[in-house]
């Protein structure tokens, strides 16, 4: 009996110590206020093309490093982390950015949902984040500059870098960037006149706004900087703005608000029509008013695909605070809700909504069916509610579907347009003659 119960002190010793060390070890990393860097779930994987969340070309952070399809691209970072210490002359560069880093090593390491490689050797994430920070400084720099690689003159490979930057599982905390480029830009040598350097968030900014072609929808100021996540969060402040004027909410009655609404053909066969909306480059900026539904036309290609993927996985993780902000996701779901089949397609492509240039309308239909996947909204307060409620309340209406109905069917082209006009003088004829038939029998009785 005694040692039995040595045996089972001693194994709940070993079961206590365990435990303590987990609990130290969660209490190091853990952060109240959440993770920024998160995975996607295996259940919106498995809907989807996993190329929409795994880097192609080069990985930055922890979650795909060390995949034997990025590996070309190592050597390339150890190449530019030289070069973004040869930039400046200040002596010491790399001891000081290596300490910045040291410093961000536990704050930078609690960002991540998932535990980073090399989780027991801190050396090794320090590394990391070095090499890849310095990475995508010196991309951004060297561009700023006006300096080429050849290696991304290639034609597909800087759409796939410019894509592999923007995902979510693809990412550093950007305090780490901004703690290196604050070391790289601090250069005693150089004139007062020539300080400071730009910021890095504009340098940034301006890149993505050249390569896509449409200016930033919002500027992210220095005092915000702090507040940004990552790489993947100041794209989404700066080019995802919600209209500067949102559909005002109404009262309907204390009902609930729709939870759907009709495809683009069956919203065609109620007497809605789709217009391209201009006067602005905001795809946000949705609106309805008297049958008509007013949308700025969007164009859609692979890369646009996984560019949504991952902003609406951003803000699918931002929780139920951030539901105000989730504007990409409420568009996302209202298009997929449009759009079933390739005739809604042709409908909005002929409207000039879209700019399709996938392979086919089947493709284009698809794009949104699957963003859909992985697009959860609030539908009691999302801004497209009041759309919802008077797309509604239009389609229940009798007049305009019958209205429809009569120009479908009698003119929707030349051909049936002259027959409508030709049975419509015919009967006019008819009717003519049958009043004066009647009227001269009527006038031959009395005067009889």
């Amino acid at each position: 009996m005694v040692r039995r119960s040595t045996a089972a002190k001693a194994e709940e010793d070993a079961v206590c110590v365990n435990i303590e060390r987990m609990l130290e070890q969660l209490s190091r990393t853990a952060r109240l206020d959440g993770y920024s860097i998160y995975r996607v779930p295996a259940n919106i994987r498995s809907g989807v093309d996993k190329n929409h969340y795994e880097p192609r070309l080069v990985s930055v952070g922890p979650y795909h490093r060390n995949k034997e399809h990025l590996r070309a691209m190592e050597d390339r970072k150890r190449l530019y982390l030289l070069r973004f210490l040869d930039n400046s002359c200040r002596h010491g560069l790399l001891q000081d950015c290596i300490g910045r880093v040291r410093e961000l090593e536990a704050r930078a390491r609690a960002c991540y949902f998932e535990s980073p490689v090399g989780d027991k050797d801190d050396d090794e994430f320090v590394e990391m984040l070095l090499l890849d920070g310095c990475f995508v400084l010196q991309f951004f720099i060297q561009w700023f500059d006006g300096r080429t690689d050849h290696i991304f003159s290639v034609g597909w490979n800087l759409p796939l870098l410019h894509t592999d930057l923007l995902m979510i599982e693809n990412q550093i905390p950007y305090f780490v960037l901004l703690a290196l480029y604050d070391a790289h830009s601090i250069d005693h040598d150089r004139p007062p006149s020539a300080r400071p350097k730009p910021s890095l968030t504009s340098i940034i900014t301006a890149y993505f706004s050249q390569k896509e072609g449409r200016q930033p929808a919002a500027t992210v100021s220095l005092q915000q900087e702090d507040a940004i996540d990552h790489l993947l969060h100041l794209y989404h402040c700066t080019f995802v703005k919600p209209p500067d004027h949102l559909p005002e909410r109404h009262c309907h009655g204390g009902g609930e608000p729709p939870r759907t609404i009709r495809s683009a053909k069956e919203l065609t066969l109620h007497g809605v029509k789709f217009v391209r909306k201009t006067g602005t480059s905001n795809i946000l900026d949705v609106t309805f008013g008297d049958g008509v539904f007013e949308i700025p036309r969007v164009a859609i290609e692979d890369s646009t695909c996984t560019r949504y993927m991952n902003l609406i996985a951003f803000e699918q993780c931002r929780g139920n605070a951030a539901a105000a902000e989730k504007h990409l996701t409420n568009y996302v779901v209202l298009m997929d809700y449009l759009i079933n089949t390739a005739e809604d397609v042709l409908i909005l492509d002929r409207a000039d909504v879209m700019e399709n240039k996938l392979a086919n309308e089947e493709e284009a239909a698809k794009f949104f069916n699957q963003l859909r996947v992985c697009s959860y909204i609030d539908y009691d307060d999302h801004y497209l509610a009041p759309v919802y409620h008077e797309v509604d309340a239009f389609c229940r209406r009798k007049w305009p579907k019958y209205k429809a109905k009569f120009r479908r069917d009698y003119l929707n082209s030349p051909w049936a347009i002259f027959g409508f006009c030709l049975a419509t003088t015919f009967a006019i004829i008819t009717l003519f003659n049958t009043i004066v038939t009647i009227l001269k029998t009527f006038f031959h009785v009395l005067h009889w």
